[in-house]
Parts: C-alpha cells; structure tokens; sequence
C-alpha cells in the first residue's frame, strides 16, 4: 500500500534559475563544439578562459577565487553533469551528440526534451557515496516520465494537480522513487486526501524544496509542463513526444549503473565515463519527435491536425523565422512609407546572396528612406524570454562565408535579425553592421569550418 508519508530527499545537480540556464545553454555549447575533442587538460583551460570572458569579460586567471569556482561549477556542475553536453574517457574530451544536435537545430527545448528521457535515478552525476546511498535504498526511478504520466492520467480526469502534490506525493516519496508505485495508485491517494481535506506539502526552505523545483524547471524548459502558478499542466501541442515518455515508464532504466562495483578504482571512473557518454547520447531512434513547432512553443492546439512541414528542423525553423521577419518588415515600412512596401522581398530561396531579404531603411532613415537594407534571419526556440539587462544572456549563430562576405560588402546596409521564438512572444534583435562590429571588438566572429581543396600532387599514396 502506498504511503506518501514515506519521504525521501533524492536531490540533482543544483543548477541555476530557469532563465538563466536558458541564457547560457547556448554559449555552453558553442564553447564545447569549439574546443572538443582535447585533452582534459587543454579542455579545463579554454573552457575556463572562454566561459571567464563571456560572464566576466577577463580572463579565469585574473578572476578572484569566488568567481573561478564560480566558472568550475559552471563548465563542471553545468555544462558536464546536469546538461551533458561532453563527455570524456581517460584522456579525452569530446563534444556530445545533443551537443552538436542543439547547434545544428537552435531547439532549446527539444535539447531538455532529450535530457529529461535520458534522467534517472541513480545516475552517474553525483559522488559515489550519494549514489551508493541510493542504490542501497532501492530507488529505481524515471521522474519525468513519472510526473509526465502522472500529470497527463489527472488531466484525463479533468483533474489538475500542483507543485505541492508533485513534490510530495512523488518526487520526494520513497516508495515512488523506488518505482514500486504505479501513477494510477499515487492519483487514488492524492484525491482521497483531497476529499478528507488533508493537505500534504514538503516544509519550506530550500533544502526541503530546491530539488523540486529544479525537475519541474527542467520539464518546463522542455516544453512539456505549463507551470501556472502553483498548477502544473502537460502541454498538449507536445502530446506525441509525452505519449514517448510515458511508453518508457514502464520499462527498465536505460543505463544500468548496478552493474558496476563501486568499490574498486577502475569500476568508478569506468561507471563515470559510461554515464557522460549515455547521458549526452540522442535518447530516440527518429530525432525528429523531439523537435518543437512553433505551435507548440506558443501553446496554440490546434482543431484539425496541421500538414507537417517538410525538411529539416533547421531548414523549417528557418523558414519560420524568415516569414516573420518578413511580415514584421513588411509592417515596419508599411506604417510610414506605404509606397515603398513593393521593395521589401523574401529571397531566402535564392542561393548565394548572402541575405534573406531585402528591404529598405523607411522611417530609420528619414532623410534616405529608400537605402537599401539587407536581412540575414537567424531563428532560435526557447522557453524564457532573453532579457537585454540580464548579464547572464549571450547568444551565438553560425554563419557562411557567403553571409560574412555580404556583411563585408554591404557593412551599414546589413543586418542580422536574430528571431526568438518563445511561449509568450517573438522577439527579434536586429545587429546592425556586424563586420563593424567585429572590427571593433563589440561582437566574436571565430572561423570554425574550413575547407581543403587539393589536387594530385598533393597525394602522398594510394591504398
């Protein structure tokens, strides 16, 4: 019989607020996909300058002691065991697969979709003995796809549970996390306890409830929880990649941590390697599902099911963002030079240009008004909205040699639109000249892929 009285602290690597984490992702990884793969040693020192100049603008050796464990617990805690975005072996560190995925699709939630099917308890973020604990406690669980499950058999049931319920009747429930619980039991205890209006909740503070509130944050992130005040709600735009975690409750943790001893050296750093490379493995066969539309993002459910789009996930979030800076264009020039709308036009399509669209300055150039002004669209999802006086933001896009040759041609005339596509709104930044810019030192631009043509003479054998 079930007993939620039964409480159990079974805690995960502390990260940071939600929009933090958010703000940060994406330079986290630039940084991995930069430097990877490297020794230990030289991925230690320029993860730690690179991450030092982005929070800091210095360098890790000019830092204080508080700010470099600061930037440690950032690239180790962070960036390693809560998002996995590397993993290593005994001499090498290399760049995970959802680390390159997140840069080649910019879907920052489908990045927390993958992390939250991979996480399991135990694992191997914590020290061995946090994890000896908890295999000797019997704790077998899968908490996302639990709350997941949990959540959608509630809402089933026109039933809405909260933070409180969560946390205590699950998340912090021994029994639960021993996974000798099924969803349908924990449901039947938390109404019976509603209908005898007792009302069960974790004790305030943050030791109690900072565990909690970091797995809903992650769930959240991953766009399958709406987190309406104390309420939590399954997104149903993402119902077919919930219905995947809910497939998998059921069946045995994916990495098997018991099959380790514990006790010996070589066993540890053995279990600690296998983990960094299961957990920043792609989770599902078809990468697709876990990718996230606009609808979804934005929560709009949709009557008659859409015609899916066709292409790659970057090529579709690249139209997406194109049609709204077009329309946004289109509007912007509109509402003071109406004469001039015919000049703005979508070129995405056309190879080689350099630039998405072409439009004209209007009202940002009144003595000018028809400059010519050239749009290059780099679109991104997230869940928070990315704050301009919030230090921790900063953000990276990739671009061709065709796009930085026009930025060079064009300088003043072009511009990179930076489109965020969030729940609650699209917010687009414009970066106006960013060759200017570059030369300036106000923006990084770092070559990261070259190209090698070569010839017969440069043939040393044939196998």
């Amino acid at each position: 019989m079930f007993n939620p009285d039964i409480q159990y602290r079974c805690t995960i690597i502390r990260g940071k607020a939600q929009k933090e984490l958010d703000n940060l992702l994406p330079a986290y990884a630039t940084i991995v996909a930069e430097i990877c793969p490297c020794t230990k040693d030289i991925f230690e020192q320029e993860f730690n300058d690179k991450l030092s100049q982005i929070i800091y603008n210095d360098s890790f050796e000019n830092l204080g002691e508080n700010n470099q464990k600061t930037i440690r617990n950032h690239i180790t805690e962070v960036a390693g065991k809560l998002f996995g975005l590397y993993y290593f072996d005994e001499h090498y560190v290399y760049e995970s697969p959802s680390n390159e995925k997140l840069l080649n699709d910019n879907d920052q939630p489908a990045f927390f979709k993958n992390l939250c099917l991979n996480f399991q308890f135990p694992n191997g973020t914590q020290k061995i003995k946090t994890i000896e604990e908890r295999i000797n406690d019997g704790i077998k669980f899968k908490p996302f796809h639990f709350v997941l499950a949990l959540l959608s058999l509630a809402q089933n049931n026109a039933i809405i549970l909260n933070k409180d319920e969560i946390g205590y009747y699950v998340l912090n429930a021994k029994q639960v996390l021993q996974g000798n619980i099924s969803v349908e039991e924990v449901l039947g205890v938390i109404l019976k306890d509603r209908a005898d209006n007792t009302s069960k909740k974790l004790e305030i503070g943050s030791f109690h409830t900072q565990h909690i509130r970091e797995q809903l944050n992650l769930l959240a992130l991953a766009n399958l929880i709406i987190i309406d005040g104390n309420n939590l709600i399954t997104n149903k735009a993402e119902q077919k990649i919930i219905d995947v975690f809910i497939s998998e409750l059921a069946k045995p943790l994916q990495f098997d941590i018991f099959k380790y001893d514990l006790n010996t050296d070589d066993e540890k750093k053995q279990m600690y390697s296998d983990w960094s490379a299961y957990f920043g493995k792609i989770a599902v066969q078809n990468p697709e599902i876990l990718s996230t539309s606009i609808e979804a993002l934005q929560r709009e459910e949709v009557e008659s099911p859409k015609v899916p789009q066709k292409g790659t996930d970057q090529t579709i979030l690249g139209d997406e963002g194109e049609d709204f800076v077009f329309d946004l264009e289109k509007k912007r020039v509109n509402a003071t030079h109406p004469r001039l709308v015919n000049k703005v036009l979508l070129l995405g399509k056309q190879r080689g240009l350099g630039y998405d669209i072409s439009s004209v300055e209007a009202d940002e150039n009144r003595e000018e008004p028809e400059f010519a002004r050239f749009v290059e669209v780099k679109s991104t999802k997230r869940i928070t909205e990315p704050d301009l006086d919030d230090n921790s933001w900063t953000d990276t896009i990739n671009i061709t040699r065709k796009e930085w040759i026009a930025a060079k041609q064009y300088r003043s005339a072009y511009n990179i639109y930076r489109v965020y596509f969030t729940p609650n709104a699209t917010i687009v930044r414009k970066i106006n000249d960013p060759f200017g810019k570059n030369d300036n030192g106000i923006i990084t631009v770092l070559p990261t892929l070259y190209r090698m043509d070569f010839g017969s003479e440069s043939i040393d054998k044939q196998y």
